[in-house]
């Protein structure tokens, strides 16, 4: 079953949807259609506000009951906070979530909101919201690769040839990441712990993007990191005789 809601099949879901009442592969499906429908939302926030307009309605005296019924329409009208606003999508990568993300960065934006709402890492060994976890393969079919220091990475979704993949990567504490330069893209959720890259600090529910010819070299803190990443494309070493190593990758 795709994962993906029409907003015909979402009219029929808000009403349970707003009142919590679906189970969490409906949820998943419904807060993944929120995430790119503003039509959708508006609705949503219609729904929710009912209950506070109907409240104003019976405890307005007869006379009052146009003023309260305005007010409460005004408080209808008014725009919902986006959860992504406290820990920001990059603006290239927003223009990529309308109208239809390909599969990777759906997910990506998903379990982010999850993440962002949470305000800390999430429970588990992966901390992967539950919802996202049961969207991907079983964990038997993930393919780790690890290095010697200590790094491990899994491909959890893979596109054809360079498209998009969705990988899961652990970092032990102040573990480093080679140098690189991106000739695709790269966004990366950070799930739990923190990682200091292009100068600045990242913790959980924090979404980094460096798109085509960005260069960097993560690195996590004092504690472990997980992230959950949407790449594209391909990488190439940089620095003192990495030509040598792009060489030997190409051949």
């Amino acid at each position: 079953m795709s994962p993906f809601l029409s907003c015909e099949q979402s009219y029929a879901m808000l009403s349970d949807y707003a009142d919590g009442l679906l189970g969490p592969w409906d949820a998943f499906r419904m807060k993944l259609h929120l995430l790119f429908c503003p039509d959708c939302r508006a609705i949503l926030a219609t729904l929710r506000a009912l209950p506070y307009l109907l409240a104003d309605l019976e405890e307005a005296p007869p006379d009052a009951g146009l003023a309260a019924l305005e007010a409460a329409m005004a408080r209808i009208g008014q725009p919902t906070a986006r959860p992504w606003l406290a820990t920001p999508v990059p603006e290239d990568v927003r223009t990529r979530l309308e109208p239809a993300p390909d599969p990777p960065l759906a997910i990506l934006a998903a379990a982010h909101r999850e993440v962002a709402l949470a305000r800390g890492p999430l429970p588990g060994p992966y901390h992967l919201p539950p919802a996202i976890l049961a969207e991907l393969p079983p964990e038997s079919q993930w393919r780790w690769i690890e290095h010697p220091s200590g790094l491990r990475r899994a491909e959890l979704l893979a596109g054809a040839g360079t498209g998009p993949r969705l990988l899961l990567e652990y970092a032990p504490p102040h573990a480093r990441i080679r140098a690189h330069r991106h000739l695709g893209s790269e966004s990366c959720l950070v799930l739990a712990g923190s990682l200091r890259d292009a100068g600045g600090l990242a913790t959980a529910g924090d979404w980094l993007h460096h798109g085509p010819g960005s260069v960097h070299a993560p690195a996590a803190e004092a504690e472990a990191c997980w992230c959950l990443i949407r790449e594209e494309g391909t990488t190439e070493a940089t620095g003192k005789l990495e030509w040598l190593r792009n060489l030997g990758a190409t051949g």
